[in-house]
This record gives C-alpha cells, structure tokens and sequence, in this order.
C-alpha cells in the first residue's frame, strides 16, 4: 500500500486576509513607533525649553531685585510680577505659558513652576534641604479633550 501526502490549496481569499492583516500589524507598529519618536522629541526640546525659562528667571529676578522689587507676585494670575514674563520669554526664547506657584526670596530663585507648550506640561519642583535640595522636572504630554464654559453663547 503507498502512502501519498495531500496537500490543501489554500484559496486566494485567504492569503490575501493574511497578508492583510500582516500589512495592518505593521502600519500600527510602524505609526506606534514615530509616534513615540515624536513625543520623546517634543518632550526633549520643551523640557529644554523649560530649563531656559528657569535659568531666565533667576536672572530677572536679580534686574527686580536692584529695582528693590520681586519677580513674584502671588495676587497676578501667572504669579509674576508685571513685564517678568515677557522678558523671562525673551531671554529664554521659550514661547510657552510660564506660571509662577512658589519663590524662594532668600535663594532668589523659583521652587515651584509650571512651563505649558503645546501637548506638553512640565513642573518643576525644588524639594528636600534648602542648602542642598533636588530638583524635581515632572513631564506631562497632555491634549486638549473638551473645554466647558459657563458663558451664554448668542441667544437665536
């Protein structure tokens, strides 16, 4: 008695749902990747960006000091004091929106502070012993999701 091997023809159908989905796999993959790649540049350069704009502060914060004033200013809404945005902006070439939260006045120098630019959020924190205390860069990638007024729009 022989033996003799069969062998299934797959239909074209079913190879081309493989190689389809194979396809699919890897446009996600591919995407997944220089989306990733995209966020860890963004992040890079805005953190950059946020340790320029804490460097410019210190270095305002001494121009208000010799005018017997201080950049902070707990009653403004970004917690600086009038005009020290702008120049903070100008010296770090930073075009994101700086807010002040907290000022060491004896260090002369930011505790707290949060840089926005675009889809990203840092915080910077100073926490531990204030003679030799870690500096703390928290990064968030954010996007805007839905914004709620309790402004009337025009009344038809």
């Amino acid at each position: 008695m022989e033996e003799t091997t069969v062998f299934e023809k797959q239909s074209f159908a079913n190879k081309a749902w493989r190689y389809i989905i194979l396809l699919l796999a890897v446009i996600v993959l591919v995407g997944g990747f220089f989306a990733f790649v995209r966020i860890r540049t963004g992040i890079h350069k805005a953190l950059q960006e946020a340790r320029g704009v804490r460097s410019a502060m210190k270095l305002v914060s001494i121009e208000y000091y010799g005018g017997n004033g201080s950049i902070y200013d707990s009653t403004s809404h970004d917690g600086m004091a009038k005009g020290a945005a702008d120049m903070i902006k100008t010296m770090s070439y930073a075009d994101g929106e700086i807010e002040l939260k907290a000022w060491d006045e004896a260090a002369n120098e930011p505790v707290a502070f949060t840089y926005r630019k675009d889809f990203y959020v840092i915080d910077f924190k100073t926490v531990g012993n204030p003679k030799d205390p870690d500096y703390v860069w928290d990064v968030y990638y954010a996007f805007h999701l839905m914004k709620y007024s309790t402004e009337q729009g025009p009344e038809g």
